[in-house]
């Protein structure tokens, strides 16, 4: 099993990690740190820090146009059916039952008063057997984000498209920029609906358009790349939601692009959409709790979803029919794909360990051939490090595999630094370590992802506390991909309490 400590070397006090060249770690000082030194690969790639100036946070006031004219009898209803369709039924019966009587008739008001009533009686219930989904929105995506420090974080989420040098970053300001190398315009996607943005999309096989996971729901966004409008106007954009199914606390497209997979902490339903079609499936299993976390597999074939508790399922596709698993406490926090689909790397939010699930038992990569049983491959408890770095490692809060199959980037809770190993699925699958990641002083990582179309390696994007962007390049030959390194014990050992597939529930 690969651990921490079996890492070359440790971060170096006041050094900031720059790149890996052929296998060779370079770091320099902030002062000063120059990445075309030792490489030119990203010197096009965008050069961005979220600051407080780009930040227009404001909170947003919702006032009916309706309240700008003098009240008559004849137009509450259309204020009531605005309101449904922006904001949902709920948020509706809310605006119904705060009508004063001479805007509505007496029996509306009285009607839409108990539904609250009702609605907030429900409500309570459903906390008291879901404490997990106590609190308002935000909290709820603080709880089970893949951006560290998800609410204080300057840079919430970010995405890489997956075949262009195109990069999506959204900020605490709900806004989303649009970065493409070798281009000064900037696009910026923002609307009253797009707030508490939790996850971000493309589109396979498209260049424009991007799905937004936020409070109200999903917004996809379809943006000209040709056009030279900055600022896209809401005709550009295609509001998905669904009663009960919000906060959007995870998305992703298919493989293919032709349909997108959205989960709700608070929902034990996903939903498939076809956004062309403007066609739903709703995909429901009883147990867990509501769905924090989805993966497509690579291959089309599978999909990873994550529940609020102990539960978590792998669904196949074909026929959309899961196998249900258990952790012995706490949830699944995050997840990744080996890029030929033959397995899946997880963590949980109680233990820092990271257990590999295999599926192919045809040359599989796993001696033992064992497809019952989750596999411990790689031990993070904490160790010491330099001064002002503090201990490495402990819980996950986000990790990802880039489409080589060759690093994977692990992000922790605690942690300052990110820890990069080496992998390699041929004939067994191995894991050894490759280097620590380190930023400026005071800085934390917030969010990781790799770029999906880099051809001389792969690219980590970092983004820090500081709101700087780092792109951490990994250059290297083919015979440097071949390099042996240390032979791991096979990974056939059973984990206590990871209970094989129950077939449906």
């Amino acid at each position: 099993m690969a651990s921490l400590d079996q890492f070359p070397y440790l971060p170096m006090q006041g050094k900031l990690t720059l790149c890996e060249v052929e296998g060779r770690i370079h770091s320099s000082d902030a002062e000063g740190a120059n990445l075309e030194k030792y490489t030119s690969a990203v010197k096009n790639h965008p050069k961005v820090l979220i600051t407080g100036e780009l930040l227009q946070y404001a909170p947003a006031l919702r006032e009916e146009t309706s309240r700008i004219f003098m009240p008559v009898m004849d137009i509450f209803y259309k204020r009531i059916i605005s309101t449904w369709y922006e904001r949902g039924f709920v948020d509706a019966i809310e605006v119904a039952a705060n009508l004063r009587p001479d805007e509505a008739p007496a029996s509306i008001i009285f009607v839409a008063k108990h539904l609250v009533k009702a609605i907030n009686a429900l409500s309570k219930l459903k906390n008291a057997f879901s404490p997990h989904l106590r609190g308002s929105n935000d909290r709820l995506i603080l709880a089970v984000a893949q951006t560290r420090d998800w609410s204080l974080s300057p840079i919430r989420a970010i995405q890489w498209h997956p075949h262009t040098t195109k990069l999506a970053i959204a900020a605490w300001d709900d806004s989303i920029r649009i970065y493409s190398i070798n281009s000064q315009l900037i696009p910026i996607l923002k609307c009253k609906n797009q707030s508490f943005v939790s996850c971000m999309a493309w589109r396979p096989f498209c260049a424009s358009e991007l799905a937004v996971g936020c409070d109200e729901g999903v917004i996809v966004w379809n943006v000209d790349p040709n056009s030279v409008i900055t600022r896209p106007s809401m005709s550009c954009g295609q509001v998905l939601r669904q009663p009960g199914h919000r906060p959007v606390t995870s998305l992703e497209w298919s493989p293919r692009g032709d349909l997108l997979l959205t989960a709700s902490i608070v929902d034990t339903s996903m939903y498939l959409w076809d956004v062309s079609m403007e066609k739903y499936v709703p995909l429901k299993r009883v147990g867990g709790g509501g769905v924090s976390f989805v993966t497509w597999s690579p291959d089309s074939t599978k999909v990873f979803t994550a529940t609020g508790g102990l539960i978590f399922r792998v669904w196949k596709t074909e026929k959309w029919i899961p196998e249900r698993w258990t952790v012995v406490s706490g949830r699944v926090q995050t997840a990744c794909w080996s890029p030929c689909g033959s397995v899946i790397l997880f963590a949980t939010t109680e233990e820092p360990l990271i257990y590999a699930l295999p599926f192919d038992a045809v040359g599989s990569v796993f001696q033992s051939d064992d497809l019952s049983n989750a596999n411990p491959v790689i031990d993070l408890t904490p160790i010491d490090a330099s001064v002002n770095e503090g201990r490495i490692g402990g819980l996950v809060t986000s990790m990802c595999w880039d489409n080589t199959g060759h690093h994977l980037a692990v992000m922790f809770k605690e942690s300052s630094v990110i820890a990069v190993f080496k992998t390699e699925i041929k004939t067994i699958f191995k894991i050894s370590p490759c280097c620590f990641i380190n930023g400026l002083a005071g800085e934390v990582p917030s969010a990781i992802n790799f770029q999906k179309n880099f051809q001389e390696g792969a690219v980590l994007t970092i983004a820090w506390s500081t709101g700087r962007l780092q792109h951490f390049p990994f250059i290297y030959s083919d015979l440097e991909v071949e390099q042996k390194g240390p032979r791991f014990r096979s990974l056939n050992t059973s984990i206590n309490g990871l209970q094989s597939p129950m077939g449906n529930f």
